[in-house]
């Protein structure tokens, strides 16, 4: 027997942008066909009866076509459903306050560095710094839950970290870590090893307070063993790729990922696929014994594939996997939950300032 879909929380990203981000993970991934409103419409009524929300990610929102008449009709005809949208800034600012409103339970502006010429750099724009600014002072006005959201790399220092948290408080938003993937434009020189990913960490505890703990490392040491078991990729959320398909993760497309459109099969048929099966099934050998794995069951298993090398090992931010020592007070780990979107959707850390 078929086990009862579980999806929840939905990424649909479309795949036409205005910059050129050099850590872009879906620049591999072709838009192959323009989807008319009808075609959108009849993917999201197979949805969202089903789901609690969608962030619109991948590419810029606003300059996809039908895709602003998509979420307006989301917002009519299923209120429940908590739509946000992860912008440079530019859809914010084109759709103005009462649009934003209208359709948004909460919006994150990409941001990689609190720095006007290394962000701009990094995009591949010399206006990308002045639209972040006027986008999240638009959304700070309108009175709309708002994240900084940056892709963390090696480039990305301490004292990066403490300059966006003060940003984040100039503006009464969080700060939302997105952990670099060795995927798509992004190259390896990038990656952050485990010993910073915890350095980071332990300078977060300090500074800041977490508004989830959805990285299944973290909770696993640091949780209230809630019940939030392993990653949520494939049974608990999923993305519509650029080109259409569906995949469990984020970060893992391609043919060995794809397990149709929605155009084509049931959301209870895309849930039981090999590749959802597949991630749902994962068993990490190694991580048996551990006493962190009822929660953690392993990590993240994008980083479990594109950096540790396959889907039966652990995420490779695993101190004890990696041998890294780590030397932070569970004391000094809190966590206040918000809500946000991305809160069980992603792999990722969303913190406030203290």
């Amino acid at each position: 027997m078929n086990p009862a879909c579980e999806l929840k929380n939905i990424g649909w990203g479309f795949g036409v942008c205005n910059m050129k981000c050099r850590t872009c993970y879906s620049a591999a991934c072709k838009r192959a066909t323009e989807y008319s409103f009808e075609e959108l419409k009849a993917a999201a009524d197979k949805l969202c009866p089903h789901i609690r929300s969608i962030n619109y990610g991948t590419g810029e929102f606003i300059f996809n076509a039908h895709v602003t008449a998509l979420a307006e009709y989301i917002a009519a005809n299923f209120p429940r459903i908590e739509q946000a949208v992860t912008s440079n800034g530019t859809t914010v600012m084109l759709l103005g306050s009462d649009k934003l409103k209208q359709m948004f339970h909460d919006i994150d502006i990409s941001i990689d560095f609190p720095n006007p010429e290394k962000h701009n750099e990094m995009r591949r724009h010399d206006k990308a710094w002045k639209w972040a600014m006027q986008s999240l002072q638009i959304c700070r006005e309108a009175g709309i839950e708002t994240s900084i959201v940056t892709c963390i790399t090696s480039k990305t220092k301490d004292a990066d970290i403490m300059d966006f948290l003060e940003l984040a408080a100039k503006f009464g938003t969080s700060w939302r870590c997105s952990w670099f993937r060795e995927k798509g434009r992004g190259k390896s020189d990038l990656r952050i090893t485990t010993q910073r990913f915890w350095q980071i960490i332990k300078l977060l505890a300090k500074n800041a307070i977490f508004e989830d703990l959805a990285e299944p490392i973290l909770e696993g040491m640091f949780g209230q063993h809630t019940g939030h078991s392993g990653c949520n990729c494939g049974r608990a959320s999923c993305r519509i790729q650029s080109n259409g398909l569906v995949a469990p993760c984020t970060f893992l497309s391609g043919t060995d990922w794809s397990s149709g459109s929605l155009l084509e099969y049931s959301l209870e048929e895309i849930y039981n696929s090999e590749p959802f099966t597949r991630l749902r099934a994962r068993d990490v050998p190694f991580c048996h014994e551990c006493k962190y794995y009822a929660n953690c069951r392993g990590g993240c298993a994008s980083r479990a594939v594109l950096h540790s090398g396959a889907l039966d090992l652990p995420d490779d931010f695993c101190p004890i996997y990696n041998q890294v020592e780590i030397d932070i007070d569970p004391g000094d780990i809190k966590v206040v939950k918000t809500g946000k979107v991305h809160s069980e959707y992603l792999c990722t850390t969303i913190v406030h300032p203290k």
